[in-house]
């Protein structure tokens, strides 16, 4: 007789060497030796458990069984929990080897002849996946209860962490992770580097330029997305073991885990925000990873249009314009000119250092951040209780988004769940940042911002802007505007108040690509403030600068600025 010999081992022992493999393997060969059988073929499988429908030796055995590739006689196995604990996969089995003519032989159990021997087979194969069921509800209930005492479950470690023994119970030792210095360096510099708008192709260059690998491999836009996304790094994750019943728990009955916090929960958030904002989805991924600074948020003052503005280059490449995309891929008139992309970056950029960031003008954006009076302290305080509702709207649409893809009613590829997903996170990590900017306001009062602080802010930022770093002058110019209107009498600039509040009150600001749509804004309508930063006002060939208001002290009423020239 010709033989396969299936060997299988579910749980690798120590040192990952599975132990029980050669015992079955003597077994087998003693007994095809004593049997005058010959055997073929060995299949191995360590680590897989034998309820699995699909196993790849096992399917790869039967599939050369069945299709005679060796014409062999019969298939040997120590134990018939060792062939398969599924008994629907048993039955399929049994019937596609009792059509190809094959015997089934487990060498350690005697199921004798004839009919009876197929009943007690069956019988087995029944109790077999009953004790595995069993064995699996024990299994799941002791990682959980490990979960609960703060101890890893084992898989993968993510990287900046290592898995150490924490405590022995037994013969069984409990894990935990624990930092690695040199990778949780580079944790920091990789969310430091996304917190500043930096895409992941950027990062992976960089790092893999320097020779920074991860464990080994380079680095990529997907392994880093990986990194980015991992709970890990906030100081918690959660173990998601099945229940007693085999199912996956809803988000409520997650087990959290605690582990070395690697990176500040507002920096983990406002990443994801980023992140979501940037989800191809929700953002053109030109918009996304250009470092045009003005793609996205110019758009065509026309009354009759509502396009946004598109770069068109002349003489070959050697200038580039902001026309109206309406006008270009459409043909519809529109009356808003061709702009030089230079001189409306720079208009926007100057209007930002002369007009909004002088000092002067800061503390009257930010008068009620300076007045801490008791009405003022009374208004901020319900500010931060309605930031603080905000945020916790946010974290419950999100879980209850999770719990939809958990229970299959939604598609985590569908459209409208990536948008909705994205749309809270940016609403999460907007009501975080506008929590914390109130929270140190009410702390720290008038005792910390002073003319001094506004002064040093102002020129900081205004070093930022004039940098050579083209994406992070993009990323700190969309913290201050939202939106740039451009029509063939005046520019619009406005913006959320929120990051000036934000970086004065911290005295520190970092880019996070977010417009918080519940803020302020820094340029309200003329009406409602007569101190307003407003518009230029354009004629065919010049466009002067018209302060709405009084002007500030110093401060011309007029600045003229060439602006409009016709492509080539």
């Amino acid at each position: 007789m010709k033989a396969y010999a299936y060997l299988r081992l579910s749980v690798d022992k120590e040192n990952g060497e599975a132990q029980s493999l050669d015992a079955q393997r003597f077994e087998l060969r003693r007994y095809a030796k004593a049997n005058g059988i010959d055997i073929v073929q060995e299949f191995v499988e360590s680590g897989v458990s034998g309820r699995r429908a699909s196993r790849p030796e096992f399917d790869r055995m039967l599939a050369m069984a069945c299709q005679g590739s060796d014409e062999i006689d019969a298939i040997l196995t120590y134990r018939l929990d060792r062939f398969t604990r599924n008994q629907q996969v048993w039955h399929n089995s049994l019937a596609a080897l009792e059509k190809a003519d094959i015997e089934f032989i487990s060498v350690s159990e005697q199921f004798g002849g004839g009919r009876n021997s197929k009943m007690a087979m069956s019988i087995t194969a029944m109790v077999a996946e009953h004790q595995s069921l069993s064995s699996s509800i024990h299994t799941a209930k002791s990682r959980r209860e490990n979960a609960r005492q703060g101890f890893f479950n084992g898989g993968v470690v993510p990287f900046g962490y290592s898995s150490q023994i924490a405590a022995t119970s037994g013969q069984k030792n409990r894990m935990k992770l624990v930092a690695i210095a040199e990778e949780a360096d580079v944790i920091k510099e990789i969310f430091d580097w996304a917190a500043c708008g930096r895409g992941g192709r950027w990062i992976a260059k960089a790092l893999n330029s320097r020779g920074t690998t991860l464990r080994g491999k380079k680095f990529n836009n997907s392994n880093l997305s990986d990194i980015l996304a991992r709970d890990h790094y906030r100081g918690t994750y959660y173990d998601r073991t099945v229940d007693e019943n085999g199912k996956r728990p809803e988000h409520k009955d997650w087990i959290a885990v605690p582990c070395p916090q690697l990176i500040k929960k507002d920096q983990f958030d406002a990443v994801s925000a980023l992140r979501a904002s940037r989800n191809p989805r929700k953002t053109p991924p030109h918009v996304a990873a250009g470092t045009t600074l003005l793609t996205g948020i110019a758009k065509c003052g026309d009354p009759s249009c509502t396009h946004g503005l598109t770069i068109r280059s002349g003489k070959s490449g050697q200038y580039h314009y902001y026309s109206c995309n309406g006008r270009v891929n459409s043909g519809q008139k529109c009356s808003t000119p061709n702009i030089r992309r230079e001189k409306l970056d720079n208009i926007v950029i100057e209007a930002l250092e002369t007009r909004l960031l002088k000092p002067e003008r800061l503390q009257m954006v930010l008068a009620d951040i300076i007045n801490m009076s008791d009405h003022q302290r009374v208004k901020r305080e319900k500010e931060l209780a309605q930031a603080r509702a905000e945020q916790t709207r946010a974290r419950t649409a999100i879980k209850n988004l999770l719990q939809l893809i958990e229970e299959g009613h939604m598609d985590a590829r569908d459209p409208a769940f990536a948008e909705r997903l994205a749309t809270n996170k940016q609403a999460q990590a907007a009501a975080g940042e506008r929590v914390t900017t109130l929270e140190s306001q009410l702390h720290m009062g008038n005792r910390k911002i002073t003319p001094e602080t506004i002064a040093k802010f102002s020129a900081l930022i205004s070093r930022k802007l004039r940098g050579n770093d083209s994406m992070l002058r993009t990323a700190y110019t969309r913290m201050f505007v939202a939106k740039v209107t451009v029509s063939q009498t005046q520019i619009v600039i406005s913006g959320p108040k929120s990051a000036l509040e934000a970086g004065v009150a911290k005295d520190n600001l970092k880019p996070s690509g977010l417009v918080p749509s519940f803020d302020q804004k820094w340029c309200p309508r003329p009406d409602s403030n007569g101190h307003s930063f407003r518009n230029r006002i354009l004629n065919p060939a010049r466009l002067p600068f018209h302060h709405w208001g009084t002007a500030l002290p110093g401060e011309p009423d007029q600045a003229e600025a060439p602006l409009n020239e016709p492509p080539s």
